[in-house]
């Protein structure tokens, strides 16, 4: 499994708007190999919210397919200009090496 993981940093009370943009349908999810889409939130900071999203590819083929589709291409064409209650955001991949290890 392949997990592409967006670390959001905005101005308090504004995570929503990370949330409402993340929940809505895209083309993502019929995207060939695309297993789910999960977000987090933190609110507790004063000076901040933090949104986490992980989307779970089931290979790093699929999400790179994901990543050069015109329809993803476009879509970050069209939204170029960082909305001003962005802090800070980063986007890391990694590959799952073992899931499900009870505790």
């Amino acid at each position: 499994m392949f997990v592409e993981m967006k670390t959001i940093i905005v101005k308090p009370g504004t995570s929503h708007l990370i949330v409402e943009n993340f929940q809505a349908k895209n083309a993502m999810a019929d995207m060939n190999g695309f297993i789910d889409k999960r977000i987090l939130v933190r609110s507790r900071n004063k000076e901040e919210e933090k949104v986490i999203v992980t989307i779970r590819w089931d290979s790093e083929e699929a999400y790179k397919g994901w990543k050069k589709s015109p329809v993803h291409i476009t879509g970050h064409r069209e939204k170029r200009e960082k909305p001003e209650y962005i802090i800070d955001s980063m986007s890391e991949t990694f590959t799952e090496v073992s899931s499900g290890i009870p505790v």
